[in-house]
């Protein structure tokens, strides 16, 4: 089936939502629709259904959206958006560098396989290969990860803590790349190991990279 015309999420000036009440609104249907996607899929949800949890009419739900696919990208925008915070929050907690390297690996790793933004995030994945617009979403959602982990690895060059990695770019793809990997193996159904067990095994990458022939 031909994916629907999503628009990006990006934020609002005018429209529905650009009053205080209309963000509250927007915002209850965003909430609902992340209740809904956890349990379900995207593929499950119904307008009426959302509208319902929401305490609104299927019309006032799409008065704010344009699509399914357009709940799925403003939703996930919504949830990353708070989870980094979040993690910005606990790591201005913690000192020295690799303190925070291993806290922005657990804050990145999904708690349970119902994580809801890792649900969402994997969604969302289904769909980047065949629309371009959820491509870009994505990207621009993980480039602020990755800025956040070049910040973490020059403060830990700064503070002697890191060997500084040939290009910081790479190693900030190639290491949110392996987080990607190991959350996969957090989300599956069976056999799903501990983040505690996850961290650790990220972190042992992170030192062979980091911090070469430091052992």
């Amino acid at each position: 089936m031909k994916p629907s015309p999503v628009t990006t999420a990006t934020p609002r000036r005018r429209g529905p939502a650009s009053t205080e009440n209309g963000q509250r609104s927007r915002e209850r249907v965003l909430q609902a629709a992340v209740d809904l996607i956890t349990e379900a899929g995207i593929d499950q949800v119904r307008v009426a259904e959302l509208a319902r949890r929401a305490g609104m009419s299927s019309g006032q739900v799409m008065y704010y959206f344009t699509s399914k696919e357009h709940i799925l990208l403003e939703t996930l925008a919504w949830r990353d958006r708070e989870d980094i915070a979040q993690t910005r929050a606990a790591l201005s907690r913690v000192t020295g560098a690799w303190r925070q390297l291993e806290r922005f690996i657990s804050c990145y790793l999904p708690a349970a396989a119902t994580h809801p933004t890792w649900i969402l995030w994997m969604e969302a994945w289904a769909r980047a290969p065949h629309n371009r617009e959820v491509s870009q979403l994505m990207e621009d959602l993980l480039r602020q990860w990755r800025d956040e982990l070049a910040a973490i690895v020059a403060r830990g060059v700064r503070e002697g803590a890191f060997t500084p990695p040939a290009a910081v770019d790479d190693f900030t793809l190639r290491f949110t790349a392996l987080l990607d990997g190991l959350a996969i193996q957090r989300l599956r159904q069976m056999h799903q190991p501990s983040r505690k067990r996850l961290t650790g095994l990220a972190m042992t990458v992170a030192r062979a990279e980091l911090a070469p022939g430091a052992g």
